[in-house]
C-alpha cells in the first residue's frame, strides 16, 4: 500500500513541474512583462536657465533666415548671457484632454490670423478649437502629475517684478500610451478641421502632418515635455510607443537628429527632478551652435547667502546673549 502511495505522489509532483513548466513558457511565449510603475521627482522650487552659446553665422547656415532663437524660446533668447528663469510653485494629480494637448503642446491657435474678420465661416472654424466640441470627439482624458509653474522669458536685463506668464502647466503623463493617443488625436483632428472648413479662403495654412519624430520636437518645442522616475525607462518608453526612430537616449539625454536648411542634431537633457536642465543644438559637423543650461551661480550666490544669513544671525544671537548676560552681572 505504502509503494502504491510513493507511485500517486510521484505522478503528482511530475504533475506539478509539468503545468509550472507549462504556465512559464506560456508567459514568455506571449511576452507578459510587469508595467514599469513611474514616480514625479517634481519640487517646489525656482530654476534660473542661461543662454551659453549662440553662434549667429552658423545658425544661419543651418537654419536660414526662417527661423531664429526667439521664435522658440520669445524674449531676448538670441543674446547669450541672457537668463530666463522658471519657479514651481505646485505639484498635483490632474486630468488632461485633448483640448489641453492641442492648446498647449501643439499651439493650434498659433495659425489663425490676427485679422481673422468675424462671419459664418470664422465662427464655424472656431468652434473646432472649443473644449466643447473636442472633448464629444475625443472623450478619453490623460491622467497626469501636473505642475503649476510662474516663467519670466529670457532678458539680458534684471527680470521685472511680474512674470511673463503667470499661470504655466507642465505635465508629466503617467502613462505611455497617453503619447501615442495624442499624436493620433491631433492628426484626426487636423484632417476634421480641414474637410469641414476652407483654410486657404480663411488665409491659414493646413496644419502639418505629424510622425513620432514631429511630435517629439514639438514637446521639446513646447517645453511641455518633464519625465518621471525612472527616467531613462520614461524616455525609452516613449521613444518606443510613438515610434520616434530619429531619437536615441542616453541616460537622462535626448538626441534628436532633424532636418533644416542643413541637418542638426538636438540634445535635451534633465536634472533629478525631471526637467530640462540643457538644450542644445548641433550642426552637420556636431559642432554646438545654440546652448541652453541651467544657471549654476545662482545656486552658488543663494547658498552664499543663506550662510552669510547664518553666520550674521548666530552673531546677533551671541551679541544679545552676551548684552543679557553682561546685564545680569552689572545688576547682580
Amino acid at each position: 500500500m505504502s509503494i502504491l502511495r510513493k507511485q500517486i505522489g510521484k505522478k503528482r509532483a511530475l504533475l506539478a513541474l509539468f503545468l509550472l513548466g507549462t504556465i512559464f513558457i506560456s508567459l514568455g511565449a506571449t511576452g507578459i512583462t510587469a508595467k514599469t510603475t513611474y514616480e514625479v521627482a517634481l519640487e517646489k522650487g525656482t530654476e534660473l536657465y542661461i543662454i551659453n552659446q549662440y553662434n549667429e553665422n552658423k545658425w544661419k547656415d543651418t537654419f536660414g533666415n526662417d527661423v531664429k532663437p526667439d521664435d522658440w524660446f520669445k524674449g531676448d533668447s538670441d543674446e547669450i548671457g541672457a537668463k530666463s528663469r522658471l519657479t514651481l510653485r505646485n505639484v498635483g494629480d490632474w486630468k488632461w484632454d485633448t483640448f489641453d494637448a492641442l492648446m498647449t503642446i501643439f499651439d493650434v491657435t498659433d495659425a489663425i490670423p490676427k485679422d481673422l474678420q468675424p462671419n459664418n465661416d470664422t465662427l464655424k472654424l472656431m468652434s473646432f478649437f472649443t473644449e466643447e466640441l473636442l472633448d464629444t470627439i475625443f472623450p478619453d482624458p490623460f491622467n497626469v502629475w501636473e505642475a503649476i509653474t510662474v516663467k519670466w522669458n529670457f532678458e539680458t536685463e534684471e527680470f521685472d517684478e511680474t512674470p511673463d506668464e503667470k499661470v504655466n502647466t507642465l505635465p508629466i503623463f503617467k502613462k505611455m500610451k497617453y503619447f501615442e493617443e495624442i499624436l493620433d488625436n491631433y492628426n484626426q483632428w487636423r484632417l476634421i478641421i480641414e474637410a469641414k472648413n476652407n483654410l486657404t479662403k480663411l488665409g491659414m495654412q493646413p496644419y502639418k502632418e505629424m510622425d513620432g519624430n514631429d511630435f517629439l520636437w514639438q514637446l521639446i518645442l513646447s517645453q511641455k515635455l518633464a519625465i518621471a522616475r525612472p527616467f531613462n525607462k520614461y524616455l525609452n518608453e516613449l521613444i518606443d510607443e510613438i515610434d520616434a526612430d530619429d531619437a536615441k537616449i542616453r541616460g537622462s539625454t535626448i538626441k534628436l537628429d532633424r532636418k533644416g536648411k542643413e541637418d542638426y542634431t538636438v540634445e535635451v537633457s534633465f536634472n533629478e527632478q525631471g526637467i530640462m536642465s540643457s538644450f542644445v543644438i548641433k550642426n552637420e559637423d556636431d559642432r554646438v551652435i545654440y546652448e541652453i543650461i541651467i544657471d549654476d551661480t545662482y545656486d552658488i550666490v543663494l547658498i552664499v547667502f543663506i550662510g552669510i544669513a547664518g553666520v550674521a544671525g548666530a552673531a546677533i544671537v551671541g551679541i544679545i546673549h552676551l548684552i543679557t548676560k553682561r546685564t545680569k552681572e552689572f545688576k547682580e
